[in-house]
């Protein structure tokens, strides 16, 4: 019964919650995004759930990653979110994965992952998990969030990529302001975008980039177009 009130969704149904069981998902970073992420795909039933970090708990964390509390501060994030969410959900299998992700590792790692979710707050690891799945063909969720700002969308080989729009060129500096509520709103759609890609729904954000204005309470859905000359794209082909 435990899943009694989202079977009722037409949209999921019985069917749809074995292919959740069945279901193999790969979270990058185990942060703010992550927190929610990793929480409603467990909340959903999705089968094995996989999460690669090498980061530990630290008390600036509190704000914003809830899967983290003052005890935990010096483990390593992975460590403690197995303990949480396999408390939380027995039925799943969780693989936490404490390491650094590189161009030398991320095609194993992301490997048997039928969607990846990219939950890290830098530009370089994302290139590298963004050419990994467009090598793969491994569909990926993307999220950010820059104090009250934030964004989603979804790649695949078919779709633009972050480095067709550039995103390569962004320059960030740390730390990234992230306000705890901002970034439940972002995680929680990554969650939505990768269960519909799961069960094979219409209206993936492909070639689509939502950005949502907490100042305002705004979403905007804007359309990308896929770079013919993306490098991401031309090494796949």
């Amino acid at each position: 019964m435990r899943y009694e009130r989202q079977i009722l969704i037409k949209q999921v149904s019985e069917a749809g919650q074995k292919i959740l069981a069945n279901s193999n998902v790969c979270v990058i970073g185990s942060g703010g995004l992550a927190s929610p992420v990793l929480t409603y795909l467990a909340c959903a039933g999705v089968g094995t759930l996989s999460l690669i970090d090498y980061d530990t708990v630290t008390d600036s964390n509190l704000n914003r990653q809830f899967l983290y509390q003052e005890k935990d501060i010096g483990k390593p994030k992975v460590q403690i979110a197995n303990e949480v969410l396999s408390a939380f959900n027995p039925e799943i299998i969780f693989h936490p994965i404490y390491q650094k992700i590189d161009k030398t590792n991320i095609t194993e790692m992301i490997k048997d992952a039928d969607v990846v979710i990219d939950c890290v707050d830098n530009v370089e690891t994302r290139m590298i998990v963004n050419r990994a799945c467009l090598q793969q063909n491994i569909p990926l969720v993307e999220g950010g969030v820059n104090g009250f700002y934030g964004f989603v969308f979804a790649i695949k080989q078919e779709y633009p990529c972050l480095e067709c729009i550039g995103y390569g060129n962004t320059k960030l500096k740390p730390p990234t302001a992230a306000l705890g509520a901002v970034v439940g709103v972002i995680g929680s759609l990554q969650a939505v975008e990768c269960i519909k890609i799961l069960l094979g729904l219409e209206g993936v954000l492909y070639g689509k980039l939502l950005n949502y204005d907490g100042l305002i309470g705004s979403f905007e859905t804007v359309e990308i177009q896929k770079n013919d000359m993306c490098e991401a794209h031309l090494f796949v082909n």
